[in-house]
């Protein structure tokens, strides 16, 4: 989710105009053959339960499994995107199967190169569904990340400037960094709202981040959780319930709802029903 001004985004998209950098069916089925299931059962799920899907994977055998599982679902781990970012054919949210698979063996000090789990799903579905797709650049609805009023969130110290270094955390309900940029800041509130979130805060250099908000339907505060919090400063039990309240009280930002910049992936095409286990 990123940001600039309203003029910026339209400079963008005009300079960017209709861009598509299709990937072609050869190169991605190179892609998908950096690893692979051993072994990879597919059946029919059961379209008229619309909750209750699954997924495991690890213990004896090296077994993945889902369940019941909207094919939609699997695209997106597939090609590592959201649902805001996918463009596909509506029956993939109620097209649904079960899948039984055993993960490869890896060699003893073999290194494993970006998302496992998504190279593996991604060329298990090349092989059995047929997937085709291709990238774009759209305008998406998702948010400017802005400065309040008054700005609270504080530069990292100059010892943190000067090494350069740079941390970061995350969970359901919070952010934390240290000598962070604005604009991956940015980025990790976007993955939190499930939008994109593009910064316009005009600050430079890196800044300390403390961000956390009270999970609304979340168990209650443990008295370690209280401690931890309690030692930087929070009271959780008088946390905002929302990440926008959170952004303006602790942080003095806040987020406007605009239309951003953003990679999509369009399905070309993708058969309805996978080639014989």
């Amino acid at each position: 989710m990123r940001q600039a001004a309203r003029a910026s985004f339209a400079a963008v998209i005009a300079a960017l105009g209709v861009l598509s950098a299709s990937i072609s069916t050869a190169q991605q089925t190179q892609q998908a053959k950096s690893l692979q299931f051993e072994v990879a059962a597919i059946r029919a799920g059961d379209p008229k339960l619309d909750k209750g899907s699954s997924s495991s994977w690890g213990g004896p055998g090296r077994q993945f499994r889902m369940v019941n599982t909207p094919l939609k679902e699997w695209v997106k781990m597939g090609l590592s995107v959201r649902d805001y970012a996918l463009v596909a054919p509506s029956w993939l949210d109620t097209s649904r199967f079960d899948l039984n698979a055993k993960m490869p063996t890896l060699k003893s000090g073999e290194p494993i190169v970006g998302n496992p789990m998504a190279q593996m799903m991604k060329a298990l579905l090349i092989e059995r569904f047929g997937l085709k797709w291709h990238e774009e650049i759209r305008t998406v609805s998702g948010y400017a990340l802005v400065t309040d009023k008054k700005v609270l969130v504080q530069p990292a110290t100059l010892l943190e400037r000067l090494r350069g270094s740079v941390g970061k955390g995350w969970g359901p309900t919070l952010i934390n960094g240290k000598n962070m940029p604005m604009s991956q800041f940015a980025e990790m509130l976007g993955d939190s709202l499930g939008r994109p979130v593009v910064d316009a805060t005009h600050l430079s250099g890196g800044y300390d981040i403390n961000l956390v908000w009270r999970p609304v339907d979340g168990p209650a505060p443990t008295g370690d959780y209280r401690k931890y919090w309690k030692e930087k400063g929070i009271d959780v039990d008088s946390l905002p319930d929302s990440i926008s309240t959170a952004l303006r009280e602790q942080l003095g930002l806040r987020l406007q709802s605009t239309k951003v910049p953003s990679k999509v992936i369009v399905v070309d095409n993708v058969n309805r029903q996978p080639t014989q286990n």
